[in-house]
């Protein structure tokens, strides 16, 4: 009887205080799926609100990069990989020659590998500023926590420093 009064205040207790957390690229509140869009009306922490806001710039800024250069790697990878084969005629003799189409298309490989590599930091920086956002609008720290630390290094042991 204990552990079931025991289970159901808990239960209780979760429900009371909800939180909000990250599902995909949805926001989840009470068992409610919200969209990115909607964080105003999820999220009443102002710092959070404004980790969230730079999680949706750097969103979209990362998502237009890593378009862009899969475009360009797409595009740029079926012009290098394709050639024509023409005939041609040499002293009554016909023989075939491959004919190069596009020369600029491994550029276009680079630039686009290169667009996809820019997208990737804007992307891990979306989800930093994300979840930074969900610790503080459920009230979780995210303090500066620095701590010691005791090590065995070679022959005696090290007291460390860890930030």
């Amino acid at each position: 009887m204990r552990k079931i009064l025991l289970f159901t205040v808990l239960c209780l207790f979760q429900i009371s205080f909800s939180q909000v957390s990250l599902d995909k690229n949805k926001l989840v509140k009470e068992g409610v799926k919200y969209k990115f869009s909607q964080y105003e009306e999820v999220l009443h922490n102002i710092e959070a609100r404004d980790y969230f806001k730079k999680a949706r710039a750097n969103k979209k800024v990362g998502e237009a990069f890593t378009y862009l250069g899969g475009f360009g790697l797409g595009f740029g990878l079926a012009q290098a990989l394709q050639s024509e084969d023409k005939k041609i005629n040499v002293n009554g003799t016909t023989q075939t020659v491959k004919v190069e189409k596009a020369k600029g298309a491994w550029t276009i490989v680079g630039i686009g590998a290169g667009l996809v590599g820019i997208g990737i930091p804007f992307a891990l920086a979306a989800n930093k500023n994300a979840k930074r956002a969900m610790a503080i609008e459920n009230g979780q720290p995210v303090a500066f926590q620095p701590y010691f630390k005791l090590e065995s290094a070679g022959n005696g042991l090290a007291l460390s420093y860890n930030f």
